[in-house]
């Protein structure tokens, strides 16, 4: 495999090939079919096949060792062949072609929810990872930590987590990792200090547009001030803030938030 390196996650403008783009190996070709391919190839189609579901471009390129970049313009030279398809375009048309010839079984189109989980020590991010994963984590790039981890939440949808540790502001991963992102859970201790270190994470989310949930990780007696939270990573009144424990359900307590403030409007 491939070393693992920081790449660009926009695979290819033109064609609006993201991280979080879905494929699926073509079910009119058989498993056995077996054309003359270079290795990296045949790496991202046997993921495809063996998964024998709709697979993002990031799930695949952790599983395979390769970087995103190269993944994704694989994956959309396989479609090109006709053995993997693109899962969303196809699949409404497939849908909505089914529905037109009365058909009784429209068949399901997945989509995916971007999450990303923030924070500034890998042990933490990691577990949180985890306990949302059904499948994952997988590293997929090294510096600064990278890794994927997905979850089938209804027939229809999917989820696709990033896990992000250690990265500062000024990082050229913030773009590609928050490009049409669901939201973002920002981990962090209760220390001013540890709260500081979060906070130019925090600005860059804000700054792209990320809906954030903050969540203080805290499994000891005692409370947390969140005024003093507010203040020292200058967060608006509108961000939540949940106080849990990351090595239990501190993650899907955030998550809960998250999506309460973003069906009120962005109101807690």
């Amino acid at each position: 495999m491939n070393a693992l390196v920081p790449a660009p996650l926009l695979i290819r403008p033109s064609t609006g090939v993201l991280m979080h783009s879905v494929f699926e190996a073509n079910p009119d070709v058989s498993a056995s079919y077996s054309p003359d391919l270079p290795e990296v190839f045949w790496h991202a189609l046997g993921v495809c096949r063996e998964s024998q579901r709709a697979i993002t471009v990031a799930e695949v390129a952790a599983r395979t060792g390769h970087s995103a970049a190269v993944t994704g313009v694989v994956l959309s030279e396989l479609a090109e062949l006709d053995l993997v398809r693109s899962v969303c375009a196809p699949a409404r048309a497939e849908r909505l072609r089914t529905w037109a010839a009365l058909e009784q079984q429209v068949p399901v189109a997945v989509a995916v929810v971007k999450l990303l989980i923030v924070g500034t020590q890998h042990q933490q991010t990691h577990h949180a990872l985890a306990t949302l994963a059904q499948e994952g984590p997988w590293r997929l790039q090294n510096d600064p930590c990278v890794e994927v981890a997905t979850r089938r939440i209804a027939p229809d949808l999917d989820m696709l987590a990033l896990g992000v540790s250690g990265l500062g502001g000024g990082s050229s991963v913030w773009s590609d990792a928050c490009r049409e992102a669901f939201g973002a859970v920002v981990i962090t201790g209760p220390s001013p200090e540890e709260l500081t270190s979060a906070r130019e994470s925090l600005s860059t989310l804000r700054a792209a547009g990320v809906p954030v949930v903050v969540l203080i990780h805290h499994d000891a007696e005692g409370e947390v001030d969140t005024d003093m939270v507010r203040a020292c990573m200058g967060l608006p009144d509108h961000t939540p803030v949940v106080i849990g424990d990351v090595y239990r359900r501190g993650v899907c307590e955030a998550l809960m938030d998250l999506c309460s403030t973003l069906m009120n409007g962005g109101r807690r």
